[in-house]
């Protein structure tokens, strides 16, 4: 588990790097503020976080867009 997190970091990582650049200047604070939030405070493996679908799947649920109407 604890290397499934790892890797899931990493990768989170790259993501954010890629993205910086497409960011505005207030935006792109935001987003590293949150990292630094992360890379400064010890990881507690037992906490379960919470994503959206969207944030691990390719696919939009058609279902969750007719609801929201």
């Amino acid at each position: 588990m604890k290397k499934e997190i790892e890797n899931l970091i990493k990768e989170n990582f790259k993501d954010t790097a890629l993205r910086i650049y497409e960011l505005d200047n207030e935006d792109r604070k935001s987003l590293l503020a949150e990292y630094r939030e992360w890379i400064m405070n010890d990881l507690d493996f037992e906490e379960v976080m919470m994503l959206p679908y969207e944030a691990y799947t390719d696919k939009l649920d058609s279902n969750f867009l007719e609801d929201s109407l």
